[in-house]
């Protein structure tokens, strides 16, 4: 946040302008880790990478795109436009749901987890680099507080 100016007037704030600040940066941080991941990864964007990975994560939950939408915090209009393109690409395959006629369950493809793999290294070097001027304690801290704030939703 170099040279940004919510940077230079956050030592003069009280409790909800700090808030305010918080909320802020998690938006700006937003805006920049997605340009960040939109750099680094070929072939999808990286709300399409950040979608499939967290599909990948839904262990023993059903797979639709209502479930996915829940599970993201996002809406089923958004994760259908995410993924309309990724299957087109071969990296999920839409079915009927045996249960629900109305859902579509959704199918990550070996396509999906050979990407995976095959960028996992150049990310994890690229978050490291990021995350570079950060001690274990700080990471280990912000991870903690980033939970809380998420679990006060």
């Amino acid at each position: 946040m170099k040279g940004n100016k919510l940077h230079i007037w956050r030592h003069i704030m009280d409790r909800t302008e700090n808030e305010e600040y918080i909320i802020g940066c998690i938006c700006l941080l937003s805006n920049k880790i997605i340009k960040f991941g939109d750099q680094m990864l070929p072939d999808i964007t990286f709300r399409q990478w950040f979608l499939l990975l967290m599909i990948s994560k839904m262990i023993d939950k059903e797979k639709n795109i209502n479930s996915i939408a829940a599970f993201t915090g996002t809406t089923r209009q958004n994760v259908k436009k995410l993924l309309t393109p990724l299957e087109s690409k071969g990296y999920v395959i839409f079915k009927k749901s045996s249960s629900d006629a109305r859902a579509l369950q959704v199918e990550l493809t070996e396509k999906t987890y050979k990407y995976f793999a095959q960028n996992a290294e150049s990310a994890a070097a690229e978050t490291d680099r990021l995350f570079s001027s950060f001690s274990d304690a700080q990471i280990n801290s912000l991870t903690k507080n980033l939970g809380r704030l998420l679990d006060a939703f």
